[in-house]
């Protein structure tokens, strides 16, 4: 299995209080001061759409976006194409990127705490369907990748409770979400937390 579009969600931890539209300036700053990955290109205006994609940075090999999908708020970051290495290290970088947006975000004096996301839950969603079809045997192949990853994010002495559950129907991309019981705090996954195996 080699995945190369795989998308990372966190979950804001007040969604309400944050208005998409807030972000867009945001983004435009983070593009001109090269504060995201993934070669940037331009910012989209999706907030109109219910369930939508909400407002995102378009860029050459990943997006990055507070993203509205399933009715949930939550940053996400999607990577689109040139992958090396393996698909734990796929989803570990992925997972990073998304906690450095949401701290990033954290950091403007307009933002502050409403950009910040819980590290409990995580949607996985592999949008290769032909490498990843929506089924348990997906599952059982993708299951080890991600619990690598999970034992990397969380505190030391072990993740306690982590939970990985197929998400969708068989039409969907291919998706996980991931409880974890004692992640890590947000400010780690964002600096990068050792992961020699990942």
């Amino acid at each position: 299995m080699n995945p190369q579009r795989i998308a990372v969600k966190l979950y804001l931890e007040e969604p309400a209080a944050l208005d998409p539209e807030e972000l867009v300036p945001v983004f435009h700053r983070f593009i001109r001061e090269d504060l995201v990955t993934g070669v940037p290109i331009d910012v989209a205006r999706y907030g109109h759409v219910s369930d939508g994609p909400g407002i995102m940075i378009i860029g050459s090999l990943k997006d990055h976006a507070l993203d509205l999908g399933g009715g949930r708020a939550g940053l996400s970051t999607t990577l689109k194409r040139g992958a090396d290495g393996t698909v734990a290290s796929r989803v570990h970088e992925l997972v990073q990127d998304v906690a450095r947006l949401s701290v990033d975000l954290q950091a403007d004096p307009d933002l502050g705490s409403r950009a910040r996301v819980g590290t409990g839950e995580i949607l996985i969603t592999i949008l290769d369907r032909y490498e990843a079809p929506n089924d348990d045997a997906t599952l059982l192949k993708i299951d080890p990748a991600i619990r690598e990853v999970i034992t990397a994010l969380s505190e030391a002495g072990g993740a306690g409770a982590v939970t990985v559950e197929r998400v969708g129907e068989s039409r969907d991309p291919f998706a996980v979400r991931v409880l974890v019981d004692q992640p890590r705090p947000l400010i780690q996954w964002a600096e990068g937390v050792e992961a020699a195996s990942v």
